[in-house]
């Protein structure tokens, strides 16, 4: 498996975002059945309430060489029947989506925009990265920058109060919220052109922030509204960009600042080992919160890969002793729970899971933190209280570890002392197994 992480297709990263657009229906083209099934299963278990198309390659098709004629009929058919804003069409890792020509496809139908989204398995090894190329695809497709410009366009998955709180702090330093992507409309990304500026508040997005940059000529600023440096640096790097007053933005982001610093010696962590693994590339800003809050966390692990809009953040964590472990896999960060004795662990579900076999709080990060603003002083005092909590019910965990410590024969013998006692050839000859 090598030193990428054990998790499901990252491919799905790209679907779930592109299914909850509301005026798109995605396109999922691979070589067998297993894929859209897979996608289609996951995405309802995420609330999708979505289906995902398909042309329904089959070994025959492929044989024939008729699936990009299957996929362009398909494409034209839903156009013009059901005529959404947009058609992404998503080719998945297998090697016999790789040479067909998809260049060929038409731009658009009507008003539909028919877009490619590649995602081939041999570069695109996490969600994060996935999110990224969707970005990227339809940043790409978008309308010539208009001259007049104005506003931040909010780029990452955030909590749905987020970009209100974020648009009233830059009220009060002369400007605002001009769109957030991903985003449940084709509309929110054609907004982009008339945003001054780029704020990715996630440090993956930068194929897509990259090619706004080359494209559109838009600047972008790096970071995001979280613990006491980076919301108060955040504010700052808005001034010069958007040409606003700078002695405002300084009053205003200072304090906001000393709102963030009250809020945490609210929910202090001193003293704390947490182990924080992610893949989204959130997980930055939240090593940085509890940094913050005196807690001591020796390493980042996280999926992503080092790319540009991770270096401030990654020197600022170096500076307070984290370091930060790109790509890494589900084996290292079972090694590393040896290193010390942590009181805490923020990470996936099999993380979770083995340190609290070993007595250790542990909070699920995609499900508990992920679904948490961050963002100012709310949302640090928030994520701070969870972790608080967490820790207090030190004792909880210390009876599950004292379970999975028992022999081998703990769980035979709690299943004995309840479990009718049956013949079990009997059993299986009653219930025709045998």
């Amino acid at each position: 498996m090598g030193k990428q992480p054990s998790s499901m297709c990252p491919a799905f990263g790209a679907v779930r975002n592109l299914l909850r657009m509301e005026d798109a229906m995605p396109i999922v083209i691979s070589s067998g059945d297993g894929c859209l099934y897979g996608h289609t299963f996951v995405a309802h278990f995420y609330v999708a309430n979505r289906p995902i198309y398909s042309p329904g390659v089959s070994s025959e098709v492929w044989a024939k060489g008729s699936a990009f004629d299957e996929l362009r009929a398909m494409v034209y058919e839903m156009a013009e029947k059901h005529a959404p804003a947009l058609i992404p069409i998503c080719s998945l890792c297998v090697s016999d989506t790789v040479g067909l020509p998809f260049d060929l496809l038409p731009k658009q139908i009507g008003n539909t925009e028919i877009v490619y989204v590649p995602l081939p398995a041999y570069s695109v090894h996490t969600h994060a990265r996935a999110k990224d190329i969707v970005v990227d695809s339809l940043v790409w497709r978008l309308p010539p920058q208009r001259k007049t410009r104005a506003g931040v366009n909010l780029i990452g998955e955030i909590f749905p109060s987020d970009p209100i709180k974020i648009d009233e702090v830059l009220r009060k330093i002369g400007t605002h919220v001009n769109t957030h992507v991903p985003g449940p409309r084709w509309a929110d990304y054609v907004a982009m052109v008339d945003g001054a500026v780029n704020a990715p508040l996630h440090p993956f997005y930068s194929e897509s922030v990259k090619r706004m940059k080359m494209k559109q000529g838009l600047p972008f600023v790096e970071g995001a509204p979280v613990g006491i440096d980076g919301t108060y640096r955040w504010i700052l790097s808005l001034a010069e960009p958007l040409k606003l007053d700078p002695a405002i933005v300084a009053r205003v982001a200072t304090e906001e600042r000393d709102r963030v610093a009250a809020a945490i010696s609210g929910h202090r962590l001193d003293g704390l080992n947490v182990m924080v693994a992610g893949y989204e590339g959130h997980e930055f800003l939240l090593v940085r919160l509890l940094i913050e809050a005196g807690a001591n966390v020796p390493y980042l692990s996280t999926a992503v890969s080092s790319n540009p809009l991770a270096r401030e953040e990654e020197a600022w964590l170096g500076e307070h002793g984290c370091k930060v472990l790109y790509g890494a896999n589900f084996e290292d960060e079972i090694a590393a729970l040896t290193d010390r004795p942590y009181d805490c662990v923020i990470g996936t579900t099999p993380l979770c899971a083995h340190a609290k076999e070993l007595g250790i709080p542990a909070i699920y990060y995609t499900n508990a933190i992920a679904t948490r603003s961050m963002m100012f002083a709310d949302g640090a005092a928030d994520v701070l209280a969870l972790v608080t909590q967490t820790v207090a019910a030190k004792g909880r965990y210390d009876r599950i570890a004292r379970f999975f410590a028992e022999d081998e024969t703990a769980l035979e013998r709690t299943y004995t002392s309840w479990a009718p006692k049956i013949d079990l050839t009997e059993h299986l000859i009653a219930n025709q197994a045998i």
